[in-house]
C-alpha cells in the first residue's frame, strides 16, 4: 500500500506476507490481523493523522459499491481498529473532551451555588470573576513555561488545575465575603469592614492556602512525572488564586460598594443579624427563624453533654470502611483499556480481537538475551535459543503462556532440526529430495528468523511471550512477575550470564506499578509531616495538630474505602480494581483540603477561647463557623463532582472519591470529630496525658462571664446560653482581663 511520507508509518503487514503472515490468521480461520508499525510512541499526537486516515478509508470501504449496486466490502465482514496507537488517541480525545465538559459543568456549578447562596447577582459574579480569571492565567503562564521548557505538562492537566483552583478559589472569596458581611453587620463602615475583613482573615486565608500548596506540592518528590508535573501546576494555579483572593476580591467589593448587595441595597452600614450568611441569601427565611443557628448550637450542646459517646459512634461507623480500605489498597487498574467506555473504537476493536486470538496477543512480552560470548547466528547459539524455547513451551500451563516465538520457533512451535535450518546449513552431500524440502522451507523462514537476531554483532536475540490474559491486567503482571521470578532457572547452562531486557505493556505497567507504589508511600509521609509541620507552627500545639492530622488520614481511608465498595457494586462483577492515579490525587487532595477547612475553624477557636474560655470558646467557633464552612465544603465537592462530566473511567472514580471525602470532611470530621475530641481534652477526659495532648485546663471565669454561662454538671463544661451565642448587633466579645488562667 500507498502511504504518505509524512506519517509515522514504518511498515504495513498483512496475512499473504511469507512467512510472519501465518502469525496473523486465527486459528479458526474467521479473522486476520493487519499490523501498521510506527515510528512513534503509542501517546504521541501525530499518531492521529494515521489513524484518521485509517478510519476515513475504513469508512469508504463501507460505502462503497460496484457496478450492480452492491457493497463492496463481503457481507458480515467486520472492520475493527485497535492497538496502543488506537488506545492513546482514544485517551488523548476523552481527555480533551472531558476537560471541556468538566470546565463548563464547574463553571455552571459555581454560579448556580453562589446564586443559591447569596441571591445577590455581584456577590456570585465577583467570586466567579476572580477564580476565572485567576485560572486563565494560571494556565497561561503555565503553557508559556511549558514553551520555554521550564515545566513539562501533560496532557489534561487543566482539568486537574480548573477544578481545584475553582474550588479552593470559591471557598477564600467566601470566607473573605463572609468576614465582611460579619464586620458590617457589627456595624463597621463599607471601609471598615473590609479593611478588618482582610485584617483579620488575610492570615488564615494565606496560611490554609499555604497548607494545601504544600501538601499538593509535596508531588513533586514523586518519581513518576505525572505526579510531579500535576503537583507544580496545581500548586502554581493554588498561588495564583490566592493573589487573586487578597487582591482582586476586595477591589471588586470595594468597587461595588453597597450595590454589591443588591437587590437588597443598603446604605453604609447593614444593620442585621451577625452571622456568616447573606441576608440576601435563600437561607434567610430560615434564619430568620433561628433554625440555622439553632441547628448548630443544638450540635454544640450535644457534643459537650457527651462527646464520648458521640465520638465513638462516629468512629465506628466509618470503622468498617477504614478496614474495607486497608485490605484493598493495593487492589488497583493499571489499565489503559479499563479507562474508557466500552463503546470507544479501541475498546470494541480489542474485543474483537481477543474473540480470535489470545488475549495476550494484544501486547505480548518481549525479552532481549545479551550475551558477549554468545553469537546467536551460529549453532552454538541456535541451539540454546531452541533449548530455552522449549523448556517455556514445556510450562506453558504452568506459567500460563499462550504462546512463545523465538528464533527457534519463528511462528510459535518448535520445529524438527532438519527443517528449522537456515540455507546457510544446508550440506552438499545431502540427499537432493531431502535438501529440496529443506530449501523451500528455510526461504519461507530466513527472513523472520534473522529479526529474532539484532546488530552487526549478533549478540542479542529475543523471544516473545504471549499470556493468557489481557496485558493490562493484574493477573498479567503477577503472571510476568512469576516468569521473570523463574527464568534465571529456566535458562540453559551457557545462557546463564546473559543480560536479561523486558519490554511491552505487561512489563511496563509493572514498572509503573513499581514506581507509583514507593511514590505513595513517600509522597504520604511528606504530605502529613509537611502539613504536620504547618499546624505546629500555626497552632504551637503539637499534640493538637498531630490529632488533626490523623482525623482528616482517617477520613481520607474511609473515603477510599467507600470509593471501592460503590464501584464494586456498581461493576456487575467485573471490577477491575481502582484506577492507579486515585489514591494518589485523593489523598494529598483530601488531606490539603481537610486541614484546609481545620485551620479555619481552629483560628476562629483560638480567637473565641481568648474571652469564652477552652470549651466555650470550642463551640461558639464552631455556631460561627459551621455555616461557611459547610456552605464552602458544598461548593468544593460540588466542584470536584464536575469530574464525572468526561468519559474517564478513571476521572469518575477520582471525582466521587473526592466529592464524597469533602462532604464527609465537611459534615463529620470537622464539626463533630474535631470539636469532640477538644472538648474531651479540654475537659481533662485524658488525666496527665491531656496536657502533653494541648488540653487549656484551669480557667476560672470573671464575675461577668459567670453571669452569662450556665455550667454542665454531667460533664463539668462550661455552655454557652443564647445571650453568649447572639450577641446583639454592634456588641463586641468581653475583654480579655475578664478571665484570669
Amino acid at each position: 500500500p500507498q502511504t504518505d511520507a509524512r506519517l509515522p508509518v514504518a511498515d504495513i503487514t498483512c496475512y499473504d506476507d511469507l512467512p510472519i503472515g501465518k502469525l496473523l490468521s486465527s486459528e479458526d480461520g474467521r479473522a486476520t490481523l493487519l499490523i501498521v508499525k510506527l515510528t512513534t510512541d503509542f501517546s504521541d499526537g501525530r499518531n492521529d493523522a494515521v489513524i484518521a486516515e485509517i478510519e476515513a478509508l475504513l469508512d469508504e470501504l463501507r460505502q462503497s459499491r460496484n457496478a450492480d449496486g452492491d457493497p463492496v466490502a463481503p457481507v458480515g465482514l467486520e472492520l475493527n481498529l485497535s492497538g496502543s496507537a488506537m488506545v492513546g488517541r482514544d485517551m488523548r480525545r476523552a481527555a480533551r473532551e472531558g476537560a471541556a465538559a468538566t470546565e463548563l459543568w464547574t463553571i455552571g456549578l459555581v454560579l448556580f451555588l453562589l446564586l443559591a447562596i447569596y441571591r445577590a447577582p455581584l456577590l456570585a459574579i465577583i467570586p466567579l470573576a476572580t477564580v476565572t480569571v485567576a485560572t486563565i492565567v494560571a494556565l497561561k503562564l503555565l503553557a508559556w513555561m511549558s514553551e520555554l521548557g521550564l515545566v513539562q505538562l501533560f496532557a489534561g492537566i487543566e482539568t486537574y488545575v480548573t477544578v481545584i483552583v475553582y474550588g479552593a478559589g470559591v471557598d477564600y472569596c467566601l470566607f473573605l465575603i463572609a468576614r465582611y458581611k460579619e464586620e458590617l453587620d457589627a456595624g463597621a463602615t463599607f471601609e471598615e469592614g473590609l479593611a478588618n475583613a482582610l485584617r483579620r482573615v488575610g492570615a488564615a486565608l494565606t496560611a490554609s492556602a499555604a497548607t494545601v500548596m504544600c501538601g499538593i506540592g509535596m508531588l513533586v518528590f514523586a518519581r513518576f512525572g505525572k505526579f510531579q508535573q500535576a503537583g507544580i501546576a496545581i500548586t502554581f494555579g493554588l498561588f495564583i488564586v490566592l493573589c487573586a483572593a487578597l487582591t482582586f476580591t476586595p477591589a471588586m467589593l470595594r468597587l461595588a460598594g453597597r450595590w454589591a448587595f443588591w437587590p437588597n441595597v443598603r446604605n453604609q452600614q447593614l444593620n442585621a443579624k451577625p452571622g456568616w450568611l447573606s441576608p440576601t441569601s435563600f437561607f434567610s427565611s430560615l434564619r430568620e427563624r433561628d433554625l440555622l443557628q439553632a441547628g448548630w448550637r443544638r450540635v454544640s450542646q450535644a457534643l459537650v453533654e457527651r462527646p464520648g459517646t458521640i465520638w465513638l459512634t462516629t468512629v465506628a461507623a466509618m470503622l468498617p470502611f477504614v478496614i474495607v480500605a486497608v485490605l484493598c489498597y493495593d487492589q488497583l487498574s493499571y489499565g489503559l483499556l479499563t479507562e474508557l467506555p466500552d463503546d470507544h473504537p479501541s475498546v470494541v476493536g480489542t474485543k474483537a480481537i481477543q474473540q480470535h486470538f489470545p488475549a495476550g496477543e494484544i501486547g505480548p512480552v518481549r525479552l532481549l538475551l545479551r550475551n558477549s560470548s554468545m553469537h546467536f547466528d551460529e549453532p552454538v547459539g541456535r541451539a540454546a535459543v531452541k533449548a530455552l524455547t522449549s523448556e517455556l513451551l514445556s510450562r506453558k500451563a504452568e506459567l500460563k503462556l499462550a504462546g512463545v516465538r523465538s528464533r527457534a520457533a519463528p511462528l510459535g512451535r518448535l520445529e524438527d532440526d532438519r527443517d528449522a535450518r537456515s540455507t546457510d546449513d544446508y550440506a552438499p552431500d545431502e540427499s537432493p529430495g531431502i535438501a529440496v524440502q529443506i530449501l523451500k522451507r528455510a526461504a519461507k523462514l530466513t527472513a523472520v528468523r534473522k529479526a529474532y537476531v539484532s546488530g552487526p554483532q549478533p549478540d542479542s536475540t529475543r523471544l516473545e511471550v504471549i499470556f493468557e490474559d489481557d496485558p493490562f491486567t493484574r493477573d498479567s503482571i503477577a503472571q510476568f512477575e512469576n516468569l521473570e521470578r523463574r527464568l534465571p532457572e529456566l535458562l540453559p547452562p551457557e545462557l546463564r550470564q546473559s543480560e536479561l531486557l523486558f519490554v511491552g505493556p505487561t512489563a511496563s505497567i509493572r514498572d509503573l506499578k513499581l514506581v507509583t507504589d514507593s511514590d505513595q508511600i513517600r509522597i504520604d509521609v511528606l504530605v502529613l509531616v509537611g502539613v504536620f509541620l504547618i499546624l505546629v507552627a500555626l497552632l504551637r500545639k503539637p499534640g493538637i495538630s498531630a490529632y488533626l492530622i490523623l482525623s482528616v488520614f482517617f477520613s481520607y481511608l474511609a473515603t477510599l474505602g467507600v470509593t471501592f465498595a460503590v464501584f464494586w457494586l456498581l461493576s456487575e462483577g467485573e471490577f477491575a480494581g481502582l484506577d492507579w492515579k486515585v489514591p494518589m490525587f485523593l489523598f494529598t487532595i483530601l488531606i490539603a483540603v481537610g486541614e484546609d477547612y481545620n485551620i479555619f475553624l481552629m483560628t476562629r477557636i483560638e480567637e473565641e477561647q481568648q474571652t469564652l474560655g477552652p470549651v466555650p470558646g470550642v463551640t461558639r467557633a464552631l455556631e460561627k463557623t459551621g455555616s461557611i464552612i459547610s456552605t464552602c465544603g458544598i461548593i468544593m465537592a460540588g466542584t470536584f463532582s464536575s469530574l464525572l462530566a468526561g468519559s474517564l473511567v478513571g476521572m469518575h472514580q477520582l471525582g466521587f472519591a473526592l466529592t464524597f471525602g469533602v462532604l464527609l470532611d465537611t459534615f463529620v470530621v470537622r464539626p463533630v470529630l474535631v470539636p469532640a475530641w477538644l472538648i474531651m481534652l479540654h475537659n481533662d477526659r485524658f488525666g496527665r496525658l491531656g496536657r502533653i495532648l494541648g488540653a487549656q485546663t484551669g480557667w476560672t471565669r470573671g464575675p461577668a462571664e459567670r453571669g452569662r454561662v450556665s455550667g454542665d454538671s454531667a460533664s463539668g463544661a462550661a455552655v454557652a446560653d443564647k445571650e453568649v451565642t447572639r450577641d446583639p448587633p454592634g456588641t463586641r466579645p468581653l475583654p480579655d482581663d475578664q478571665f484570669r488562667k
